[in-house]
């Protein structure tokens, strides 16, 4: 497999009308000379899919761990966040775009990353030895529930009705408790992220800087970041529900896990 193809470094623009070309070719850009701040990123995000938007929550920041990310403990800044799917606490209905408005970045460290989810998967397909696995991401029902959340019995690669293919790589897929097979379903989960790590390795690097805004579709690419030193590095993050996602949760919502919870 040519893992080079399945990273992505988003091109940058100065208009919004701009990005939407780049978004449906590589799931990502960046907005150049927008304002940053809590209520301005969301502003932003509602000028962006204008009559799309269905929700725009409540900006999180997002420093060393997160704010009010339920796996903040398990994050640190002092190694790498590996390619992720963002807001899979709410389950299936995630949010299908992301957006990181840069206050702050620091000198050392810190880089973006993202994976084209879609590209891993067709690679997978298109292997010989693994397209078994490619095959089975999109036909067998895994566990992809985050503890004490929402809850996630579904494929890794899904149709979600609405023209859009959804891809996850969440910190909790496991054998669905129904499994008829756990092993080989285990071993699918792992070739699928083993395979989104090892191309997170390959993949080029870019950094966020003061006044930009990248926008990521949620349902196509995984992200995460490399690790930093300036502690100080500060970013708002905005989770976006438009009317091609699956559904929005029947939930208080905020661009975190924070309301994600279900009750003991």
């Amino acid at each position: 497999m040519d893992l080079k193809t399945c990273g992505v470094r988003p091109q940058t623009v100065s208009k919004i009308v701009d990005l939407h070309p780049l978004l449906r070719l590589d799931g990502a850009a960046i907005l150049d000379g927008a304002e940053c701040g809590e209520q301005a990123s969301r502003d932003l995000a509602r000028q962006i899919f204008a009559e799309r938007t269905l929700a725009v929550p409540e900006a999180a920041r997002v420093f060393e761990g997160g704010e009010y990310d339920s796996a903040r403990d398990r994050v640190t800044n002092q190694i790498a966040t590996p390619a992720h799917t963002d807001g899979f606490a709410y389950g299936d209905l995630y949010p299908d775009y992301m957006m990181l408005s840069c206050i702050r970045e620091c000198a050392t460290g810190g880089d973006s990353v993202l994976i084209d989810g879609y590209e891993v998967h067709q690679q997978l397909l298109n292997d010989q030895m693994l397209n078994w696995a490619g095959q089975a991401l999109a036909t067998t029902v895994i566990d992809q529930t985050e503890q004490h959340m929402q809850t996630a019995l579904s494929p890794i690669v899904m149709d979600n009705g609405r023209g859009r293919k959804m891809v996850r790589k969440t910190l909790e897929q496991k054998p669905a408790p129904t499994s008829v097979d756990p092993e080989r379903d285990r071993q699918m989960i792992n070739i699928w992220l083993d395979t989104i790590d090892a191309a997170f390795e390959q993949a080029p690097r870019f950094k966020l800087h003061p006044g930009q805004t990248l926008v990521v579709d949620n349902y196509r690419l995984l992200h995460g970041r490399d690790a930093y030193e300036d502690l100080q590095r500060m970013l708002w993050r905005i989770w976006v529900w438009t009317d091609s996602a699956l559904g929005v949760p029947e939930l208080p919502l905020a661009s975190d896990t924070r309301h994600a919870g279900v009750s003991s």
